[in-house]
């Protein structure tokens, strides 16, 4: 019985975490299209058919963490081609502009990123 209950209980708790994982990765998601929608201008339409592309990235970057957590060099390799294959995918929806403005964009938060990092 007592072994019953402890299994139950185990399984309960796998189920509450990658719900709890799912939901996280839908939050991160929309941010990210929050964020490009207000620096690029991007329509209904354009959010309609990135957003799947965005939760596709996200979830590779995830696997890749997980695939190559003993390997630096690995997940770079992994993540940059991930990077690319995304930026492949959303020139096929924004124009030129919005793309050059996403790229500007990540440009400055990444600058003020490494800003605030130096400064602790």
């Amino acid at each position: 019985m007592k072994k019953l209950i402890l299994t139950l209980g185990i399984v309960i708790a796998t189920i509450f975490t990658a719900t709890a994982q799912e939901a996280r990765g839908d939050k991160q998601a929309d941010k990210v299209l929050a964020e490009y929608t207000s620096v690029a201008q991007i329509t209904p339409d354009q959010s309609a058919k990135i957003k799947p592309m965005i939760e596709s990235f996200i979830a590779t970057r995830k696997a890749n963490k997980e695939k190559y957590a003993n390997d630096a060099v690995g997940l770079r390799t992994a993540n940059k081609e991930n990077k690319e294959n995304f930026k492949a995918q959303l020139k096929t929806v924004l124009s030129e502009d919005q793309i050059n403005k996403i790229e500007e964009y990540n440009k400055q938060k990444r600058e003020e990123k490494r800003g605030s990092n130096n400064q602790e």
